[in-house]
């Protein structure tokens, strides 16, 4: 029964979460381009600041969530970043409100590995499939709903309104998550029959996770941030940009529910064939879109929208695998490995998108898309032949 309801508690609450963290991130977006009236150049810092923080702290808290109570510290985390995003609201000054944004940075990476760790405590094994479906939904939502929702609130009000009702979301996953009961972990035993500290996974295990993971962030982000550039050069309606986004987020929430609902009957096993192929059949619809905008038939558009579609549905399918397999492999360390792949994943938002602008301006809208195509799929023929590579080494040194 606790169980029971320490998951609904969970989805409920990281759903609070979610929303708060798209709506003050659009809310301060937009009040660097407007109260601040920053340049490029000084978006791009503070873009950096949103990300590079977390970056360098993710393996850390992701240790710290590991070996403390994960509950505690999201909701710690959650305060502060309450704190610096309501501090935005009073600040004037370019350096201080870039310094906020850094922290908010911090605070936000602790989401992710606590509310992890805090799944693999309290919700079971065979129910987990399910319930990274529901939270991949969950999550989909906001990322859909929370930007529109910040940005009408933006437009009729202010930026203020917008990151007062982040505060309020926030303040909702605050108070749903204090009522989740986390048993303590248990200590892991070891070899001399004694208790310790939690079993960490050594890096290399996480190699063939993070090849994979990072491959898919760097294809995915070197076209996400471009869209609108891509549509602007290909002689498209901005509206239809709302419509990609539209089509992109009902293939990933659809596919979403469709995995929950048959979860029970055939669950993920865990195993990391589960995210490969749908990340290489992403990689493949982006080279099908390359294709379409070099070809650019009469129904372009209608095509870009199913292409986006299916593109969403694979996106969901990789980021619940993903979340299965740690889940099943690294449940003693679940905490560090997901704060590594914050961190890998966040790198690749900063370095994706400069290479994909640089394609963008010499080579055009097709070739961003083929080379994300090609990239993905050279990366992920190099990870099979080095698992080969493995596979002969361990064979050999059984022989010998």
């Amino acid at each position: 029964m606790i169980k029971n309801r320490n998951r609904l508690l969970l989805l409920v609450g990281d759903g609070f979460s979610a929303f708060g963290t798209w709506i003050d991130f659009l809310a301060i977006l937009t009040l660097a381009a407007y109260q601040f009236q920053v340049t490029p150049y000084q978006m791009a810092v503070v873009s950096a600041a949103g990300l590079l923080p977390g970056i360098l702290a993710g393996p850390f808290i992701g240790r710290l969530c590991d070996r403390g109570n994960p509950k505690q510290i999201l909701l710690a985390s959650i305060l502060l970043r309450v704190v610096a995003t309501g501090a935005v609201l009073f600040c004037h000054d370019y350096l201080f409100f870039v310094a906020l944004v850094g922290l908010r940075s911090v605070f936000a990476t602790v989401a992710s590995p606590a509310i992890n760790v805090m799944a693999v405590r309290s919700v079971d094994s065979t129910d987990r499939p399910r319930f990274y479906s529901i939270l991949n939904v969950l999550n989909n939502s906001a990322k859909v709903l929370a930007p529109a929702i910040g940005t009408v609130s933006s437009s009729l009000t202010s930026e203020a309104v917008a990151l007062v009702m982040s505060l309020i979301f926030s303040a909702a996953s605050f108070v749903t998550f204090a009522f989740i009961q986390i048993a303590e972990k248990e200590p892991t035993p070891i070899s001399n029959g004694k208790t310790g500290a939690p079993i960490e996974a050594p890096f290399v295990s996480l190699v063939p996770l993070l090849w994979v993971a990072t491959t898919c962030a760097f294809f995915v982000f070197m076209v996400n941030n471009l869209v609108p550039l891509v549509l602007q050069q290909s002689g498209f309606d901005k509206a239809l940009l709302g419509l990609l986004v539209s089509s992109s987020g009902a293939g990933n929430i659809l596919s979403g529910l469709w995995l929950a609902k048959r979860a029970n009957a055939k669950p993920m096993r865990g195993v990391l064939q589960e995210m490969l192929l749908p990340a290489m059949f992403q990689a493949i619809g982006f080279g099908a879109i390359g294709v379409l905008l070099w070809l650019k038939p009469s129904n372009t558009a209608v095509i870009l929208c199913a292409l986006f579609f299916v593109i969403g549905t694979f996106s969901a399918r990789y980021s619940i695998a993903m979340s299965v397999h740690v889940a099943a492999h690294y449940s003693d360390s679940i905490g560090k490995v997901w704060g590594f792949l914050q961190s890998w994943q966040n790198a690749m938002i900063l370095v994706a998108p400069m290479v994909g602008a640089a394609v963008l301006n010499t080579a055009g809208p097709s070739a961003l898309f083929a080379l994300a195509t090609a990239s993905a799929l050279l990366s992920f023929a190099l990870f099979f032949a080095s698992g080969k590579v493995r596979a002969l080494r361990l064979r050999a040194a059984k022989l010998t």
